[in-house]
C-alpha cells in the first residue's frame, strides 16, 4: 500500500484567521493573510485532489493535513479522503503552526501512515497516468538529487536546506558548504521507516529544528530523500517532471506545461513578485480542467 500526504491551508477561515493574528500580531489581519503567498490559495485544491485520484488510482489513502475542523472543505467528504489535523500528530506544544516545514518532521506520527508513502504540497499536479513504480519498486523509493553549486546569495529556503543536508551528511562523513544536493521539487517517496530511524536517533536535533513559521533553522522533508541517497536505498528514476514559477514564468508558459502531454507531475510555485495571482490560478484551474476531461 502507498499512501499519499498533502497539506492545505484555507485563508479565508476567520478561526483561522484569529489563531494566526494571536501568534504573529495584532497587526496580521484578514487581508494579510489572503494575501500571504505561504498561506494563499489557487483555488485549484480540489482539482489537485482529482487529479491525484484520476492518474494515481492506484493509491490506498489520500491524506490532507488541516490545521482545524474549520478548514474542512464539503468536497473533502464527497471525494473520500482521509482529513488529518494538525493535533492529531503534532505535539501539543508545537501547536498552533502555521509552518509545512515543522509539520514534515511529524508525519511519521500520523495514525495507520503506510511503510511507504508519498508527500507532495498542492502545487503540485500529476496530470498523466502514473503507476506505483514510478515512485517505488517494492520497497526502494525512486528518487534523483544532483549535486549543484550552493547559491552565492541563499535566501531562507537554501540556508535551511543546506542546514538539513548537513545533519544528515555528517551520518556519512560528509559535509557541503560550496555545493549541496537538490532534488526536483515534485512528489516526494518516502519510507516510514527512514522518519522513524532518523526521531530514534536524533529526537532533540529534529524538535529544536520545529518553529511556528518558516525559519532558516528548519529541517524540511528532503531530509528523508537525503538520508535515503547516502544509504544507497533508492533507484534514480523518478517520474517526468517540470518547475514552474510565477517569479520565472510567464502564463503562456504555464499554460504550455500544463497542456504537454509528456511530463507527468507539474509544479508550479507561487512567488512573492506576483501581488495579483488571479490571471494565473483562472488558467492553472482551465488547464487542469481540461486535463480531467481528456
Amino acid at each position: 500500500m502507498i499512501d499519499y500526504i498533502v497539506p492545505m491551508v484555507f485563508p479565508q477561515d476567520r478561526a483561522w484567521q484569529a489563531n494566526l493574528r494571536q501568534l504573529y500580531g495584532r497587526t496580521y489581519n484578514a487581508a494579510s493573510a489572503m494575501a500571504d503567498v505561504r498561506y494563499r490559495t489557487w483555488g485549484t485544491e480540489h482539482l489537485l485532489i482529482r487529479c491525484v485520484k484520476r492518474f494515481m488510482p492506484w493509491l490506498h489513502d489520500i491524506i490532507i493535513l488541516l490545521a482545524q475542523e474549520s478548514q474542512r472543505q464539503p468536497w473533502m467528504d464527497a471525494e473520500g479522503v482521509r482529513v488529518v489535523y494538525h493535533r492529531d500528530f503534532m505535539p501539543e506544544d508545537k501547536l498552533p503552526t502555521f509552518n509545512s516545514r515543522a509539520m514534515e518532521m511529524y508525519l511519521h506520527r500520523i495514525l495507520r501512515l503506510s511503510e511507504r508513502f508519498l508527500y507532495g504540497n498542492d502545487d503540485m499536479f500529476p496530470l498523466s497516468p502514473l503507476k506505483e513504480t514510478n515512485f517505488f519498486v517494492g520497497p526502494i523509493p525512486c528518487q534523483r538529487f544532483t549535486v549543484k553549486p550552493f547559491p552565492d546569495t541563499p535566501n531562507q529556503f537554501h540556508r535551511a536546506c543546506l542546514g538539513g543536508l548537513n545533519f544528515v551528511a555528517a551520518q556519512f562523513g560528509k559535509h557541503y558548504t560550496h555545493t549541496w544536493l537538490k532534488g526536483g521539487h515534485s512528489i516526494a517517496p518516502i519510507l516510514l521507516d527512514t522518519c522513524r530511524h532518523l526521531w530514534e536517533r536524533f529526537p532533540k536535533v529534529i524538535e529544536g529544528s520545529v518553529t511556528p513559521f518558516r525559519d532558516a533553522r528548519n529541517f524540511n522533508q528532503y531530509i528523508y530523500g537525503w538520508h535515503q541517497h547516502f544509504s544507497g536505498n533508492y533507484i534514480p528514476t523518478p517520474p517526468p517532471r517540470k518547475f514552474l514559477s510565477v517569479k520565472k514564468n510567464d502564463i503562456n508558459e504555464i499554460k504550455e506545461a500544463l497542456l504537454r502531454p509528456d511530463v507527468s507531475i507539474v509544479c508550479i510555485n507561487d512567488n512573492e513578485v506576483a501581488d495579483d495571482i488571479r490571471p494565473y490560478a483562472k488558467v492553472v484551474r482551465e488547464c487542469l480542467e481540461r486535463r480531467l476531461e481528456g
